[in-house]
């Protein structure tokens, strides 16, 4: 990893560790399902690592982008356990459970990011193989992913340089 990703990725540390603390929260109160980081890393790809995915707008001293993405099982796992629905296709439910837990977690680390005096945008849910997150140009996300009870999933975070 070349000097210049790893300032980038030590620099955004203060946005990337709320958002891990606030999944880890999220999930075990919401879906009693424990959850560990796997790896984090710059996005190189425009394409989200799964087939169901939760994409929040960040407006506030910094402009970002929250993208929450799972696959289609996991996601399936997630309706169950938030609301009791079992299905096995992709339907209005499964976008509707993913986007409101997606508005949890973003919610919450916003919470922990009060100096950046952001506000959300309402989740728009998008699936399929290969969709694409497209993010302002001078964004850089990082990458987070997880393992948990109900299967791996992961969180794309950018953030524009704070206004001053």
């Amino acid at each position: 990893m070349s000097a210049a990703v790893e300032q980038n990725m030590a620099s955004d540390v203060d946005y990337i560790n709320p958002v891990i603390t606030s999944t880890k929260n999220v999930f075990e109160m919401m879906l009693g399902a424990s959850v560990s980081r796997t790896g984090l890393k710059l996005k190189t790809q425009v394409t989200p690592e799964h087939e169901v995915s939760a994409v929040i707008g960040l407006t506030g001293l910094v402009q970002g982008t929250f993208v929450l993405s799972f696959g289609k099982e996991m996601s399936f796992s997630v309706l169950d356990q938030l609301v009791g629905i079992k299905t096995d296709e992709v339907n209005n439910e499964v976008c509707d459970a993913i986007g409101e837990l997606a508005n949890m977690i973003a919610g919450a680390a916003k919470a922990h990011l009060a100096q950046l005096e952001l506000s959300l945008s309402i989740p728009n849910v998008v699936t399929g193989a290969g969709h694409v997150v497209h993010y302002p140009s001078d964004v850089v996300p990082i990458c987070i992913s997880f393992d948990s009870d109900l299967g791996p999933f992961t969180i794309e975070v950018g953030f524009t340089k704070p206004v001053h």
